[in-house]
C-alpha cells in the first residue's frame, strides 16, 4: 500500500496502469480507478464509486475521455482526497480499514474581526 503524494519534488513520478488505485475522500467516499470502454476504439479512465447505492454513469462523458495520466494527477493533487496505490485487488482487501483520507491542508485560514485602529 502506497499514498500518491503531490508535490514530491520530482517532475515525473512513473506508475503501473495495472495496479489498482483506490481515492478516498474526506467526506469518507472511496472509488477506484477504472478503465471503461464506450464503443469501439474510444475508452476512458473513470473513479468507479464502491458504494452499492451508486451506478456508473457514463451519460455526459460525450467526447471528453479522460486519460489515466488526467484522473490520477486531478485525484492526487486534490486536497480532500488521498489516493492509495496497491498491487493486487487482495492487497486492497488486506489494507481496507487503513484506506481513509490523509488531511494534507497545511494552511488553514480564520475569520477574524476588523479592528478599528
Amino acid at each position: 500500500m502506497k499514498i500518491l503524494e503531490p508535490n514530491t519534488g520530482e517532475k515525473i513520478v512513473p506508475i503501473l496502469k495495472y495496479h489498482v488505485y483506490i481515492f478516498a475522500t474526506d467526506t469518507k467516499n472511496k472509488f477506484f480507478l477504472k478503465n471503461i470502454k464506450i464503443a469501439p476504439g474510444q475508452h476512458t479512465w473513470e473513479w468507479v464509486s464502491l458504494r452499492t447505492d451508486r451506478f456508473i454513469d457514463i451519460s455526459e462523458i460525450e467526447d471528453k475521455y479522460c486519460s489515466f495520466e488526467n484522473a490520477i494527477n486531478k485525484a492526487v493533487n486534490d486536497p480532500y482526497s488521498t489516493v492509495y496505490c496497491f498491487e493486487s485487488f487482495d492487497e486492497v482487501f488486506k489494507n481496507w480499514k487503513n484506506i481513509k483520507y490523509v488531511d494534507s491542508i497545511i494552511t488553514i485560514y480564520k475569520s477574524q474581526e476588523d479592528s478599528d485602529e
